[in-house]
Formats: structure tokens, C-alpha cells, sequence
């Protein structure tokens, strides 16, 4: 077990909106980094806007996942408690290992992650003590071809959904896979692909999903469907997975792996998803895929690992990396957005660099400011 050190955090009070015609003081964002010089943090907030962060401690080939908590109010994180129940099985080589982290609406915990050795998905919730139930495995067999981690997320009914990519093949032939349990986590029904047979999907590339208050499901991944485009695609269920429709959301003709990630985030204008294509972050809300924003500004290197959260004003939080290869974390360069999904002239860095093979995290609170951790 980790032993507990107090975080360094710096918290920056951002000036006076440059846009008369915006209501408001703009959001604080606080600037955190991950105890004890972690990688892969994720983080959430609960409805007692307490903030919970999972994150990833070990090797490349294998390391464990730890939970700390930051309520409203305190200024450093709780001691850790391990999240998986068999130890060293997590894996943490790059930015699309480690877990991913949801919250139900009964501020449950569910967490997913995958272990190479053998290749499979694993997940586990919150108990009432504040630890975790022993891990499950999701997997119905030893998977073939797993180089990326799973991703999760919970409708307003509880239903908790994991989403993954797999199969021995090329990844021209790879699918998404979709695995739902109805009973908040207790059992989970048999995985069944969830995209057309043609995508494909890109096999060192992350996915992720998210869920709007009206239950629609969302999931942005990387396709792979000729082995030469890695279009980023979005996969939505309004009926609780029963089915998806399939959109584009931008091309990348790259003939090779980009080892890139996504993400997404629901607010109250709608889910806005984040993604990288030849080395610059672009974001678009889902209803509006053609009017994709690209961060403003040029990057050093390749811009990579976009984190994105909308706060209950509709305001927008877009952090990234900007690093040479894809082991480098990177600077960590954030930039906020108006609820129209215009630049407002806030952004901002960090003075030490994103730990290598990680990437940043954000999340609102319930007052509209932001959290960032790396």
C-alpha cells in the first residue's frame, strides 16, 4: 500500500471575462497533481461534491489501482485504499491503461480496468465502508489481441455499462464490445459487439463513454476499418444499449496505430467529446460534429491526451498534453470555453511536466469550477 503524502497543489483564480455579454465571475480551476507521483489518475465528482481519483502505481508490465477522496472544503487527499482485489493485476504501460472511473446515481464507485497477463477486462464498486468489493472479471475467455483498456459509464437507472475492443485479428476486423449489468453492478450479461462489423477499431487506441441525464449512451472510439484510416467514430444508444447508430466524427488517414485517446463529457448543452488527429486536440459537441473547434494556439510537439469537463453553466474545460512520442506525458496546457463553445481567452499551463506514459483528468464541482489532475 502506498503511504499517504500531502499533495502539492497550486489553485489558479482566473481574471475577469474579456466577453461583456457573459453572465458571471469565470469558474476557478483547480491545478492538482496525483499523491505520490502516480500515473493514469481519473477523476469524478459525487452529488456531496466530494471529488474521488483513481490512479494507477506500479511498473509498465503490472501495479495495482488506488482511491482517494477530496471533499469540498479540504486541501489534501484522504489515505489511499486499493481498488483491485487481486494484487498486480492492472496494467500501466501508456495513456490508454490504468482504469476508468463512474459514478452511479447512488454515489456508488464502479470502476473498470484490463491486465495483460492474461489478457482481460476486470471491474469492481464501492462497498458501503469505504473500500471496494472484490474484482470481477468481465471477460468471458482469455482475450485475444487487448492492447487498450476498457472504458464505463452509469445511467440515471443505475444500469452500468462496459465497453472494450478486442479479438486476435487484424484490427480491420477488431469490434467494440458492450457488457451491461441492470442490477448496479451485481452480475453482468454475455459481451456482444456493438459496431459495424466494417469500422473496425484501432487497437493501441482508447475509447470512452459517457451517459447524458436523459440516458443516452455515448461512446467515442478510433476505427481501423481498411488498416489505413483511424477515424474517430461515435457509437450512440438511446434505448439503454439495445442499439447503436454510428456517426464519423473526423478522418485520420495514418496506415499505423496513433496510440491516441478520447473523451467525452455531459453537460447541460449536450455531450461535448475531445479528441487528437496529426497531433492537434479538437472538440465538438455530439449534435454538431461538422463544427469540430481545434485548441487554440500551436503546439511545441504532438498535442495528445485530451481530458474535457462541462460544468452546470454549460462552460467547458479542455485540457491536454503536448509532448514528443507517445511515453512522454508531456505540458499539461488547459483552455476554457463559453457555453456557446467559444474560446474565452482563459487558458493556462503547468511548470512540471505530465509523469511519463500519463495523462491529465478533469471534472466540474458543483459550484462550476473546474478540477485538473495529472
Amino acid at each position: 500500500m502506498l503511504r499517504f503524502r500531502q499533495i502539492a497543489s497550486t489553485y489558479l483564480v482566473l481574471g475577469s471575462l474579456s466577453c461583456l455579454a457573459c453572465a458571471g465571475p469565470p469558474p476557478n480551476i483547480a491545478i492538482l497533481r496525483a499523491p505520490d507521483g502516480a500515473t493514469l489518475p481519473q477523476v469524478a465528482v459525487d452529488t456531496a461534491d466530494t471529488v474521488h481519483l483513481v490512479y494507477y502505481s506500479g511498473s509498465m508490465s503490472f501495479g495495482d489501482l488506488f482511491h482517494v477522496t477530496l471533499p469540498a472544503g479540504v486541501a489534501s487527499w484522504s489515505e489511499p485504499q486499493q481498488v483491485n482485489s487481486e494484487r498486480h493485476s492492472v496494467s500501466g504501460v501508456g495513456p490508454t491503461d490504468g482504469a476508468q472511473l463512474a459514478i452511479g446515481p447512488d454515489d456508488r464507485l464502479h470502476v473498470s480496468w484490463f491486465h495483460r497477463a492474461p489478457p482481460q477486462f476486470y471491474y469492481a464498486r464501492s462497498n458501503h465502508t469505504g473500500g471496494f468489493e472484490p474484482q470481477q472479471t468481465l471477460s468471458r475467455k482469455i482475450e485475444g489481441g487487448v492492447e487498450s483498456g476498457p472504458t464505463l459509464t452509469i445511467d440515471p437507472e443505475g444500469s452500468v455499462y462496459v465497453f472494450w475492443h478486442a479479438d486476435p485479428v487484424e484490427d480491420a476486423k477488431r469490434r467494440v464490445y458492450m457488457t451491461v449489468s441492470r442490477d448496479h453492478g451485481t452480475l453482468f450479461d454475455v459481451p456482444r459487439a456493438v459496431n459495424q462489423p466494417e469500422a473496425g477499431a484501432c487497437a493501441c487506441c482508447g475509447l470512452r463513454a459517457v451517459t447524458d441525464i436523459q440516458g443516452t449512451v455515448s461512446i467515442a472510439y478510433r476505427s481501423a476499418g481498411d488498416n489505413i484510416s483511424r477515424d474517430m467514430r461515435l457509437l450512440t444508444s438511446t434505448n439503454q444499449g439495445g442499439a447503436f447508430s454510428e456517426r464519423l466524427i473526423q478522418p485520420w488517414n495514418i496506415g499505423a496505430c496513433p496510440v491516441a485517446t478520447t473523451t467525452l463529457s455531459a453537460g447541460s448543452n449536450g455531450t461535448v467529446v475531445a479528441w487528437e488527429t496529426q497531433g492537434q486536440i479538437y472538440l465538438a459537441n455530439t449534435e454538431n460534429l461538422a463544427r469540430a473547434t481545434p485548441a487554440p494556439g500551436v503546439g511545441n510537439f504532438r498535442r495528445k491526451n485530451p481530458t474535457v469537463a462541462v460544468n452546470r453553466r454549460g462552460e467547458t474545460l479542455l485540457a491536454w498534453g503536448d509532448g514528443p512520442g507517445f511515453q512522454s506525458g508531456g505540458t499539461l496546457h488547459w483552455r476554457l470555453f463559453d457555453k456557446r463553445g467559444r474560446p474565452d481567452g482563459q487558458e493556462g499551463s503547468a511548470p512540471t511536466p505530465i509523469p511519463l506514459r500519463s495523462l491529465p483528468t478533469a471534472a466540474a464541482r458543483a459550484d462550476g469550477s473546474f478540477v485538473l489532475v495529472y
